[in-house]
This record gives structure tokens, C-alpha cells and sequence, in this order.
């Protein structure tokens, strides 16, 4: 090190650091309460907020809220649970100046809510409560960031999780959803995280939902999290103007989602919860959610990774992602495993002129009750399918159906090493060099 090197590691040494906002203890509001530090300005400077031991549970009667504009760091420790007394929101998080994007990390902390929702013992029907709430002003720019690190949301009403870059609530699904955003960016990052039994208080709530309208992209990372028993989807990304879809997706679970509106008949679906009957085709069936879900509407491309991850048991489809819209679809999936979904194991559909490649390694996709896996493009644009040591049995409808409108240029499908039960296609070339497959009855 020269002298240089090293006054400018002494300055660096001796820069002040922010100094971290305490909490000492679990009560609701007060002197050392979690709420009197999310309010105190050493925090919408920038220091994170910390935990003193000695209590493993903060319980609040009233949603807390942040409303700085500086990045919020909250750093929790094993067991530490935030625990709510009623309905409400446990967690809110909107920048009071109109421009500034969220930045937000929190690790270590579970948020608990008071649970027991179901379609007969709904969540408020005004405000139903989430864990966390991010809300993105409508003038941001940059990049909203939302960093989740060993954190666990359970028994909440609606969304466990809900980043929202959307000025209508609620703001809508895919090409059929509405509102306006702002030009930034959304990227959220989970890792290690469980969202379990959220959303059965109330219609379409998540476990994670995340809403990006406007010109910015939506990124999603999430590694070694659980997503089960969310009265709707497990997951649900929905971009709705312009802007990409960027997701990952690695060690993953997605149980058990979709059963919120899982009633034995229609009738009685539309005496109890109105909402989950939808028409299709002309008849009326329950509207039941997916594991994760991702739509892509508006000049921007869905572009997905899903690597090691399960889903399976979910009321509809295990994995569903609809690119609609100006652009295409690339999703890639690899060591995946998509078995006993009520609906497809796997469905990818380009709704519009963009192309979609879809690529399949090393998965198990087996038990679903509709086709096992259903990849489509609906109008101009091609599809390439490539499956590799693959296995997709015992569905109720197609093991595998590939699908392209008459008129359009033939699109590919390339299996091998693989072992698929019957295969239905429509104007697509299967390659020669693909294995023996069985066309469906």
C-alpha cells in the first residue's frame, strides 16, 4: 500500500457510519417500539433498524407504516416475529415524495397475521390485511428494489407479499388488468423465504404478487423459498404495459396454491364468494389459481428461468406463464418438477405475434388433470419446443400438446432421451431425430 493508497483507506476508515436505530422492546407503539422506529428520521437517513434481545415478539393493534424516503433496512434476528392482532396490513411501505422508488431489505423477521380466513370467514372486505405492502409512487423513477432474506409471511387475509407499481386497486390480471404505473423499474429478490396459508380471506390473494405497469421492467429472483397454501396464486408477476418480464426462479416450491374459490359446486360458489365463478366458452366454472403465474402484456418480452423447483398439488396450473402483446416468450426449465396439478403441469402460451422458445431439460411432469404440458402460440408469430430427458405421464387430457393456428409458419418440436406418454401437435414439425412419441386419441 502507498502513502496514497493509504490516507484514503484511514479517510474511509474515519468517514462516520450510520448508526443503527434500536428497538428494545415488542410493544405496539413507544419509547423503543419497532413503530417509533420505522417513524424516527435516523431511519429515513438510512440506518438500519435493529433488534435488542430479551422479547421474540412484536405485537401490534394497527398497520405499521414508512413513509421515508431513504432506503429502509430492517435486520431482525432468528425468531423474531411481528405478530398482528386483527386484519390489517402488518407492513406499509410508501415514500412520501412522489419520485423516490422504494429500497427495501429485511431479513430475519416473520410476519404473522391472525389467520383462520376462509370463503365463510372472510377478511375485511374494504381493506383485507397483507404482510408486507410496497407501494410504488406514480412520478418514481430508477428502480423500486424489495430484498427478502429468511423471511416467513403467514395468515394474512390477502397478498402475502404485494409490490405494487399500479394506481387502481386492485389492478388487475394480465391483458385483462388495468391502471397506470410509473417509468421505474420493479426488481424483487427472495431468498429463503416461506409464504404460507395468505389469501383466504378474500378473492385473488397471493402469495407473492407483484404489479408493474408503466415502462419499467419487472425482475424477479427468488432461491430456496416456499410458496404454499395462498388462497389464489403462489406466485403471481403481472406486467401490464410496457417493459419485460426477467424471472428466476431456483429451488423453489410452489404447494398446494389455488383453493380459495375450491368449492363443490357452482351454486354454491355463487351463494358464498360471487367473484370465483367465471365464464368460459359459455359456461360457468370455478375460477381456482396456479402456483406461479406470470403475464406479460404490452411491448416487452417474458423471459423466465425455473431450475430445480416443484409444483405440484396447485388448484390450476403448476407453472402458467401468457406473454401477450408486442414480444415473445423465451422460458427455460430445467430439473423441474410439475406432478397432481389440477389443471396443466406446465403452460406457456404467446398470446399475440411474438415468437415463443420454450425449453424443457431433465424434469418430471407426471399426474396432471388436464395436459401435462400445454405449449401454444395463438397467432402469427412461431413456437420452438426442445425436450431433453424428460418425463411427462398419466395426465387426463395430452401428456405433451404443442400448438400453432393453421396459416402460420410450422413450428418446431425436438424430443429425446425423454419419455412422454402421447403427443398432440398442431402445424408443427416434429424433428426426425426425435424419439418415437404416440400421437393422443
Amino acid at each position: 500500500m502507498n502513502f496514497a493508497q493509504a490516507l484514503l483507506f484511514l479517510a474511509a476508515a474515519a468517514a462516520p457510519r450510520a448508526t443503527a436505530v434500536e428497538v428494545t422492546n415488542g410493544n405496539d407503539s413507544g419509547d423503543g417500539s419497532l413503530r417509533a422506529a420505522l417513524a424516527a428520521p435516523e431511519t429515513a437517513s438510512g440506518s438500519a433498524i435493529t433488534f435488542a434481545k430479551g422479547f421474540a415478539t412484536v405485537n401490534i393493534d394497527s398497520t405499521l407504516t414508512y413513509a421515508g424516503d431513504g432506503p429502509l433496512t430492517i435486520l431482525g434476528r432468528k425468531k423474531l416475529k411481528i405478530a398482528a392482532s386483527g386484519d390489517f396490513t402488518l407492513l406499509e411501505i410508501a415514500p412520501s415524495t412522489d419520485t423516490v422508488s422504494p429500497d427495501v431489505t429485511i431479513k430475519q423477521v416473520s410476519f404473522q397475521g391472525i389467520g383462520g380466513f376462509s370463503p365463510t370467514n372472510q377478511g375485511d372486505p374494504i381493506n383485507p390485511g397483507k404482510g408486507i405492502f410496497v407501494k410504488v409512487p406514480l412520478s418514481a423513477t430508477g428502480v423500486a428494489t424489495v430484498d427478502l432474506n429468511d423471511v416467513k409471511v403467514s395468515d394474512v387475509a390477502y397478498h402475502g407479499i404485494h409490490v405494487s407499481d399500479c394506481d387502481i386497486v386492485p389492478c388487475g390480471n394480465g391483458s385483462g388488468g388495468g391502471g397506470d404505473g410509473s417509468d421505474a423499474s420493479v426488481s424483487v429478490t427472495l431468498k429463503d423465504v416461506t409464504v404460507l396459508d395468505v389469501g383466504n380471506g378474500v378473492f385473488d390473494g397471493d402469495g407473492v404478487r407483484v404489479d408493474e405497469r408503466g415502462a419499467g421492467d419487472l425482475i424477479f429472483d427468488a432461491k430456496g423459498s416456499l410458496f404454499q397454501g395462498a388462497g389464489a396464486d403462489g406466485v403471481e408477476l403481472d406486467e401490464g404495459d410496457e417493459g419485460d418480464v426477467i424471472a428466476t426462479v431456483t429451488k423453489c416450491f410452489f404447494i398446494e396454491n389455488g383453493a380459495y374459490c375450491d368449492f363443490d359446486t357452482v351454486p354454491e360458489a355463487q351463494a358464498l364468494a360471487p367473484d370465483c365463478v367465471e365464464e368460459d366458452d359459455g359456461e360457468l366454472e370455478l375460477d381456482l389459481d396456479d402456483g406461479f403465474d406470470i403475464d406479460e402484456d404490452g411491448d416487452g418480452d417474458l423471459i423466465v428461468s425455473v431450475i430445480d423447483c416443484v409444483a405440484s398439488d396447485n388448484l390450476d396450473e403448476g407453472f402458467d406463464f401468457d406473454e401477450a402483446g408486442d414480444g415473445g416468450i423465451e422460458a427455460f426449465f430445467v430439473s423441474v418438477e410439475a406432478n397432481d396439478n389440477l389443471n396443466e403441469g406446465i403452460k406457456c402460451s404467446e398470446e399475440d405475434a411474438g415468437d415463443a422458445d420454450i425449453q424443457i431439460t431433465n424434469s418430471f411432469v407426471n399426474g396432471n388433470q388436464d395436459d401435462g404440458m400445454q405449449l401454444e402460440s395463438e397467432d402469427e408469430g412461431t413456437i420452438t419446443v426442445t425436450i431433453r430427458n424428460t418425463e411427462c405421464n398419466d395426465s387426463r387430457k395430452s401428456d405433451l400438446k404443442v400448438e400453432l393456428p393453421d396459416g402460420s409458419s410450422p413450428g418446431s418440436l425436438d424430443i429425446k432421451a425423454s419419455k412422454i406418454g402421447c403427443v398432440e401437435t398442431d402445424n408443427v414439425d416434429i424433428t426426425p431425430t426425435s424419439v418415437d412419441v404416440d400421437e393422443c386419441d
